[in-house]
């Protein structure tokens, strides 16, 4: 009994071991860029949640360096949502400068009929997408990309919009956003990512008590 107790002992710091090696080189990719787009990323996010007009500069910055990144690690869809970030960076910046208060439409359900056609487009729109990366460039994981991309600017338009529903976009875009960058070693941006997925569960939850309110 005492000697399968210590087997069973063994095999688990094994397995501790094989995830406590897979962490360290996972880890050991960190680059100072990737660490200043992420620090930027969580200052961002930090000061647009008080609604602070300071939060598109950090945005600019963060979405500035992933550019870089995401060109060098061919996630060219990637690459295209963040250029994107960066004229949203630019365009918040220059609307809220101008507002003095801002105002804030109030939270709403977007119509079925509505929700089921952008979800079709935008499921078409990730196929097209993939299937010209993956056949006429050397995109690294072309439909995932593309599928990210996509949904990306679709919520990117309905949190504009108010539409609660946004919130369950990112959620699934963020989580598969993980996946993708910590399989292309880039650690700290699939924990940024990670903590993506978290606050758009924590603002799916507070966007339903203000519409239940």
């Amino acid at each position: 009994m005492h000697a399968r107790d210590q087997s069973h002992q063994n095999t688990q710091l094994l397995i501790l071991l094989e995830i406590f090696t897979a962490f360290s080189e996972a880890f050991s990719h960190w680059s100072n860029l990737e660490l200043i787009a992420v620090i930027s990323a969580v200052i961002y996010l930090i000061l647009a949640t008080y609604g602070n007009r300071w939060c598109f500069l950090f945005g600019l910055i963060s979405s500035g360096i992933y550019v870089h990144i995401t060109f060098n690690i061919k996630l060219y869809f990637d690459l295209l949502i963040n250029l994107y970030y960066v004229f949203i960076s630019v365009y918040g910046w220059i609307l809220w400068s101008k507002q003095k208060n801002n105002t804030h439409i109030p939270t709403q359900r977007i119509a079925k009929k509505t929700l089921f056609l952008i979800l079709l487009a935008g499921s078409v729109c990730t196929l097209l997408l993939g299937a010209i990366a993956n056949h006429f460039s050397d995109a690294s994981l072309p439909y995932l990309d593309a599928f990210t991309t996509t949904f990306s600017v679709i919520a990117t338009w309905m949190i504009v919009k108010q539409y609660i529903e946004n919130w369950l976009i990112w959620i699934i875009v963020d989580a598969i956003a993980v996946g993708m960058y910590w399989h292309k070693a880039l650690p700290l941006t699939a924990l940024l990512f990670l903590l993506y997925t978290i606050l758009a569960i924590y603002g799916y939850s507070q966007w339903k008590n203000r519409l239940l309110s």
